[in-house]
């Protein structure tokens, strides 16, 4: 399932979920098809700016788990960039 409720693509969505969502209701963020974590869903627009068009940056951790060995030459392929 996509954490979207639109989609141009053939996928699950959260409006498919037989789950009668408030009125205006959005993802905050997203998780694609293959994905699991936390989703935070809320009519609340000022929290999704806050978290993404805040001009005070946060932190976000990430783990991940693979299913083969990754080289050390894609891990370095791999690093966010920092402010």
């Amino acid at each position: 399932m996509v954490s979207q409720f639109v989609s141009t693509h053939d996928v699950q969505l959260l409006g498919s979920l037989e789950f009668k969502f408030p009125e205006g209701i959005h993802a905050v963020g997203r998780l694609d098809n293959h994905s699991e974590g936390l989703l935070l869903l809320t009519t609340n627009k000022k929290v999704t700016r806050l978290l993404f068009l805040s001009e005070t940056p946060h932190t976000r951790t990430y783990l991940v788990q693979v299913n083969n060995i990754v080289s050390s030459e894609n891990l370095k392929n791999c690093k966010p960039e920092l402010p």
